[in-house]
């Protein structure tokens, strides 16, 4: 924000020294651009969100004994000349036992498991998937017409993947808990962290699943647990189920689950998605996939899993899994979300460093 000088009648803090401290955050600033370039996002993060920080810095508020110092690195970095307090990378640094969940060829393995074992439980269908299996062999093409016979990602279909009583009871939980407007991420903060972005891109409305709720549910938990046996990740590397209602006319057009500004951060990214059908929607509300043409019709009970990122680089974004919920024609649509990141998120998430 532009820095606004003391006014004449202000004993307190002194013009001259204000305009001084200005003249030498610009310079700062210069120097931070140069030789920062490879570092965008502490680049754009720099800058005084208030338009009194150069006064308030003059004041000593940049001081590290002062009351105001963690407020005044972050929302006034140019003036104490603390951008790099703005790195999370450095806040938030990947401990040394923080490795990721799969390396290369790890979710082809995985989706390759679920299809061969899982046959008789789930009736796995792949939608969509590679041409080639990991040992080179190459896959029968599926005649059927909903089916996607380029050369992946995976899209699995899974049947009877929770009971009626556990679908019931995850539609109870978002009751209980109460459902607010869904929001995707907003733009980024000074401190890292990301406001929240209520658009006319999703209008669908959402309740989060935490530990109380959900984890300490007997009916609930046993779903937890399955989606990490059959996934071979833990809890630790998942977000809470989010919980969705779609009522007529709601929707979530074109998007990606995958969050950029997680790549780096002891979180990880979203890798894997589960997505849970929890009744039958009487017309509209499928999930289709632009890119690979496909669309699924929620079914009671079935789960719907899908990566966000490259078996080759698990932790590089997949563009072709982007996705929406068509809108609900008639009835309502309950579903729930469930993330896996490629690291331990519930730790990061304790830590503040999500």
């Amino acid at each position: 924000m532009h820095q606004e000088l003391p006014s004449d009648d202000d004993e307190s803090v002194s013009i001259e020294k204000t305009q001084t401290l200005i003249e030498s955050s610009i310079e700062y600033m210069k120097k931070i651009w140069i030789l920062s370039t490879t570092n965008n996002r502490i680049n754009y993060k720099c800058r005084n969100m208030d338009a009194e920080c150069s006064q308030w810095a003059v004041d000593g508020s940049c001081a590290e004994d002062s009351d105001d110092y963690e407020y005044m690195k972050l929302n006034c970095a140019p003036a104490c000349q603390t951008c790099d307090s703005l790195d999370r990378s450095l806040v938030c640094p990947i401990g040394e036992n923080n490795e990721v969940v799969f390396e290369p060829g790890g979710l082809n393995e995985m989706f390759e498991r679920i299809l061969n074992n899982y046959s008789q439980e789930y009736n796995p269908q792949a939608l969509s998937r590679p041409k080639v299996t990991r040992d080179g062999k190459p896959v029968i093409p599926n005649p059927n017409p909903n089916y996607n016979d380029g050369d992946g990602p995976w899209i699995l279909l899974l049947d009877n993947f929770i009971t009626n009583e556990e679908a019931d009871a995850l539609i109870a939980a978002g009751h209980k808990k109460g459902y607010e407007r869904s929001a995707d991420v907003g733009i980024e903060l000074p401190d890292g962290t990301f406001e929240d972005d209520e658009n006319d891109g999703r209008t669908s409305t959402n309740s989060w699943c935490d530990v109380e709720l959900c984890q300490e549910d007997p009916i609930i938990m046993p779903v937890i647990e399955r989606i990490h046996n059959i996934t071979g990740t833990k809890i630790e590397n998942s977000e809470h189920i989010q919980l969705l209602r779609y009522e007529p006319g709601q929707y979530y057009h074109q998007h990606h689950d995958y969050i950029e500004y997680q790549q780096g951060l002891p979180c990880g990214v979203r890798m894997l998605t589960l997505f849970l059908y929890l009744n039958d929607v009487e017309e509209g509300g499928g999930t289709g996939f632009p890119f690979l043409n496909i669309t699924v019709q929620p079914k009671r009970g079935s789960a719907l899993l899908w990566p966000s990122t490259l078996d080759e680089d698990p932790e590089e974004k997949d563009k072709r899994t982007e996705h929406e919920a068509l809108t609900v024609l008639k009835g309502i649509k309950y579903g729930a979300n469930a993330w896996i990141h490629t690291r331990n998120y519930r730790e990061a998430e304790d830590n503040e460093c999500t």
